[in-house]
């Protein structure tokens, strides 16, 4: 009988291979990403408002995060009914449901500090005193919820069915026994997991307000400004061209005391002058808004990747009579792709930050471009030697 429960997990996992192949490119693209960020951030970009506080904080766990669920989901495509190790499984669910929970509470921190920034800009703010606190209570909470994991999580020992044949398998779960309790306690993490994305998104409609009025004022203020720029550079040309008049006083011919030709240059320097300004606060303004909006995407992708995966859990419980192992290839791999899509939460971001942030992808590029450069040293001094 192990010899079939063995032959079907291994039909299992070719069906699933799309899916598996999909995770390992994203467990790859993320790790390298957020590794990327913490280097970056850490070593390169200073960060002396605090604005940015939150990032490499944010990259370490969704590292963790990739790592963990890549490595779950991949071995749970490949052994799903008969998984190698107990102790494997207990690990790699608890480090999922942490960083999966201190990601999406670290979310609402900046959701939190955005809103103040933004919405609150002459009130209280979070001091470093208290993002350090804010880091010290996620740690806590998402500890207090992923612990018990190790203890009611592991591998199953039961019968399951595929394709029609009914078998012995040992398949890793979050919950070896059902009971009360463990209904309560994944009723409570779902709740929170739900209360998460309400808060963080309601913080966030006035976050999207405020950011959309900033977007228009400057677009008004710099037409306005270049308008007047125009117009003025268009009087300073004007006056460049009239021609000097010669007056006589007392039998005497003399310029006037102020010549326009320097009134001219004066005007024309005072203007280019005001332009500068004007174009260096408003590169200031569209930094500020561009750091603004890559917290929104981040926020908007962290809400986005959770609803097909908590669709798919209401699903389950649900619909009693439904076994997502009696669909089709494709409908499995579908299934499995919504029940993963959370893990698009920790692989994005490091994308996000390279087209808002100007500091990190000009970083970024060069340590690509030292990285090729002392690859082509050690080249040339290898080949001489």
């Amino acid at each position: 009988m192990e010899n079939v429960t063995r032959t079907l997990s291994e039909t299992y996992a070719r069906v699933v291979l799309p899916n598996t192949v999909l995770l390992a490119l994203g467990m790859g693209a993320g790790a390298f990403g957020n590794l990327a960020v913490i280097t970056l951030y850490v070593s390169r970009i200073k960060d002396k408002k605090g604005d940015r506080y939150f990032i490499p904080v944010l990259a370490s766990v969704d590292c963790l995060g990739c790592l963990a669920s890549g490595i779950f989901y991949t071995t749970d495509n490949a052994f799903l009914f008969v998984y190698p190790s107990d102790a494997l499984c207990r690990m790699l669910i608890f480090l999922l449901t942490f960083a999966s929970g201190f990601s999406a509470h670290t979310l609402l921190a900046i959701a939190l500090q955005r809103y103040l920034l933004i919405c609150r800009p002459f009130g209280k703010q979070l001091t470093l005193f208290w993002r350090r606190l804010s880091l010290g209570v996620i740690t806590a909470v998402s500890l207090g919820y992923a612990l018990p994991l190790l203890g009611i999580g592991g591998i199953r020992h039961s019968n399951s069915t595929y394709l029609q044949q009914t078998f012995p398998s040992h398949v890793c779960v979050l919950s070896v026994e059902s009971s009360v309790g463990t209904l309560l306690y994944f009723g409570l993490m779902a709740l929170l997991t739900v209360a998460n994305i309400l808060v963080t998104a309601g913080l966030y409609i006035p976050i999207t307000r405020a950011i959309y009025r900033t977007f228009s004022f400057q677009k008004r203020t710099n037409c306005h400004k270049n308008q007047e720029w125009r117009s003025s550079e268009s009087r300073s040309t004007q006056i460049s061209h009239v021609e000097v008049q010669e007056t006589r006083v007392g039998g005497q011919t003399r310029a006037p005391a102020v010549s326009p030709k320097t009134e001219t240059v004066t005007q024309k320097t005072g203007s280019t002058e005001q332009h500068q300004e004007h174009t260096h606060a408003s590169k200031r303004d569209r930094v500020k808004a561009k750091i603004n909006l890559m917290f929104f995407i981040i926020i908007l992708v962290y809400i986005v990747s959770y609803l097909p995966t908590l669709g798919i859990l209401i699903a389950t419980y649900a619909l009693s009579d439904f076994t997502w192992l009696d669909l089709s290839a494709e409908g499995i791999n579908i299934w499995l792709f919504c029940a993963r899509f959370l893990l698009l939460n920790h692989v994005i971001n490091p994308v996000i930050y390279g087209y808002f942030d100007l500091k990190f992808r000009t970083e970024f590029v060069k340590l690509c471009c030292g990285i090729c450069r002392r690859r082509k040293e050690y080249s040339v001094n290898s080949q001489t030697t």
